[in-house]
């Protein structure tokens, strides 16, 4: 299964959205999910699945048969919050998806990089 960069970032998003200090829940976060787009479960619990991998989340999925069972979305850790610090801002996500475009595809930690380093260009550090 692909990760998907914008699911990626509305996860981020969703989670740190919800001021209950375990996270949300899984019908919260869903519903807040879905205001971004209309995902589909696995896709959405697939993400949660390699974020907490990542280490930007400290959430889980439970699986059985083949399907998400429960989907525990947690907090953003400081790895999270730091991601979605850089790509937080529209305008700065869509160029960052376009500069990555260049190369066909990037990974999370070159998407923020990219990320920084237009946010630094803009403050004009670079």
């Amino acid at each position: 299964m692909e990760l998907n960069h914008d699911l990626v970032r509305f996860v981020l998003l969703s989670i740190e959205s919800c001021n209950d200090i375990t996270g949300p829940t899984e019908d919260n976060f869903l519903e807040l999910v879905k205001k971004y787009g209309n995902f589909k479960r696995n896709n959405i619990a697939y993400t949660v699945d390699r974020l907490h991998e990542a280490g930007f989340i400290t959430g889980k999925v439970v699986w059985g048969n083949n399907k998400p069972m429960w989907i525990t979305p947690g907090n953003l850790t400081y790895e999270g919050h730091k991601f979605l610090d850089n790509v937080r801002d529209d305008s700065v996500w869509k160029e960052t998806k376009r500069k990555a475009a260049v190369v066909g595809n990037a990974s999370l930690s070159i998407l923020s990089a990219v990320a920084a380093n237009y946010i630094s260009m803009k403050l004009g550090l670079k």
